[in-house]
Order: structure tokens, then sequence, then C-alpha cells
């Protein structure tokens, strides 16, 4: 909430941000996949990581949105091997998904603090969702 109320545009409506339709897998993966190596080319942070679960988000809301709940399976697969794949290593050197509670340092611990929480909790129903999503499934 706190990081739409700072920059409110960009992680909404994200499909006509990217100018694609979300009816192919392949474009909405391959979207996302430039998205998040645009986000991380010049390295890893915690913001970032945290940008890239919040777009996955906003894309994930555009494929419901549009009647495209399938393509969240898509999105899903795709958030998580780019994890494996670009972020993993990066996790582990820092003592995993913990350490993020360590990056924030502020004058004003109430605002971080509740943007912060909103994210990880934002992150952990979307894991949840995910999961119940793809349940019957497998």
């Amino acid at each position: 909430d706190e990081l739409e109320l700072i920059r409110p545009s960009i992680y909404r409506n994200v499909a006509r941000q990217l100018n694609i339709s979300l009816h192919s897998e392949s474009v909405v993966t391959d979207a996302f996949l430039a998205v998040a190596a645009q986000i991380f080319a010049a390295g890893i942070t915690w913001g970032k990581v945290v940008s890239l679960y919040l777009v996955a988000a906003g894309l994930a809301v555009d494929c419901v949105r549009q009647a495209q709940p399938a393509m969240v399976h898509a999105l899903v697969d795709c958030l998580g091997e780019f994890v494996r794949k670009t972020l993993a290593t990066w996790l582990r050197r820092r003592g995993g998904w913990t350490d993020v509670l360590k990056c924030v340092v502020s004058s004003n611990p109430g605002f971080h603090s509740h943007w912060l929480v909103t994210a990880l909790c934002s992150f952990g129903r979307f894991l949840k969702a995910a999961f119940f999503v793809l349940l019957p499934e497998r």
C-alpha cells in the first residue's frame, strides 16, 4: 500500500503499461522476465526484490480481471524460476528472507515499518493464494 502511495501508477495496470495482451502465456512470462531483468540490471537490493513481487502481483491481478486466471499459474512458475536462478544465492548470503527486516533504517520507524510489514504480508497472501490456486491441479 505504501509503495503504491509513493508511486501510484507503477504497480497498477501493469499489462497496459507493458502494452501486452494477456491471452498468451509466453507473452506474459516474457514481459515479466524483461521487467525483472531491468529491475536487477544494476544489482540486487531488498527494495528491488519487493518491487519484483509487486510487479508479479500487479500482473496477476490484471490476469484475473481480464478473465485469464490460468495465466497466474504461469506467472507464479516464472517468478519462482527467476528467484531460484537469479536471487537464491543473494538471499542465502544474507541469511534468507528474514534479512529484509534489517534493511530499513529511519528516524521515522512507524512509516517504514508499516510499508515493510504491508509488503511482507502481501507477499505472504500472494504465496498462499498461489498455493491454493495450484493445489487442486497437482
